[in-house]
């Protein structure tokens, strides 16, 4: 698993230039400070209030996109467009109607409906 970059503090000027960078499609990488901490790395665009990401090469191993909460795996895409879901033991504590989660413990696919 590639590791997670601490957070820092990004100046205007910065957001300012990862706004034009990602409004024109742009695919440079910019980098602030020596840390290396903000870097966009290929084609990231929000447009309409749409996430996308393009990689700069098509990718034959990994994952394209990872959601982690401190440095533990919770959701990821793999390069082929498989979902991977943190292994759960019990349903989570917000357990709300259409609430998807994996039961690791039974291997299992969970989905909560009302009753």
């Amino acid at each position: 698993m590639a590791s997670v970059a601490q957070k820092t503090r990004v100046s205007t000027e910065t957001k300012t230039q990862i706004k034009a960078m990602t409004t024109k499609g742009d695919t440079k990488a910019i980098t602030k400070g020596t840390s290396g901490a903000v870097v966009i790395a290929g084609s990231i665009l929000v447009s309409d209030n749409i996430l996308k990401h393009d990689t700069d090469a098509t990718l034959t191993s990994g994952d394209v996109f990872q959601l982690l909460n401190n440095s533990v795996d919770t959701f990821r895409v793999d390069h082929q467009g498989a979902v991977h879901l943190k292994p759960m033991t019990s349903a989570p504590t917000d357990n709300a109607e259409g609430t998807m989660y994996f039961d690791g413990a039974n291997d299992t696919l969970q989905i909560s409906v009302e009753e």
